[in-house]
């Protein structure tokens, strides 16, 4: 199975009872939500309504205080190659291409990897250019 594929495939993703705190501040709250394999989602509300703090859940980037996160057929507890979060601040390296920063952390085969997940979203024609050369939109 090429990247691609499981970029287009999908997994399931499923949130039981989730909860974050942040020492007193309780950001989520009993959060229930299960999406099929190869379903989009948008996740949208008031700003500080714990939107960026669910997505970074999901993308292992940081853990729940209470509650279970699933995906495939397993328990998401770490970051997995195969769940990808857009920050809405930039985090691109502007010393690297575009493919070099697509591919950090990839391992193998990783330009190919890279390349594959530039064509899915339309970018493999940016591959050579800078970051600062891409819109923000």
């Amino acid at each position: 199975m090429t990247a691609l594929h499981s970029i287009r495939q999908g997994i399931p993703l499923a949130i039981e009872r989730i909860e974050k705190s942040f020492g007193e501040r309780r950001v989520l709250k009993g959060i229930d939500l299960h999406i099929p394999a190869g379903q989009f989602v948008a996740v949208v509300g008031r700003s500080g309504c714990g939107k960026s703090t669910l997505l970074r859940l999901l993308a292992g980037l940081d853990q729940p205080s209470g509650g279970q996160l699933l995906a495939g057929s397993g328990a998401l507890n770490a970051v997995r190659e195969d769940i990808r979060l857009m920050f809405q601040d930039a985090r691109l390296l502007p010393w690297k291409r575009v493919i070099d920063n697509v591919g950090l952390g990839l391992s193998g085969n990783w330009r190919q990897q890279a390349e594959e997940a530039l064509a899915a979203v339309g970018l493999a024609d940016r591959a050579g250019e800078w970051p600062a050369a891409l819109s923000g939109g």
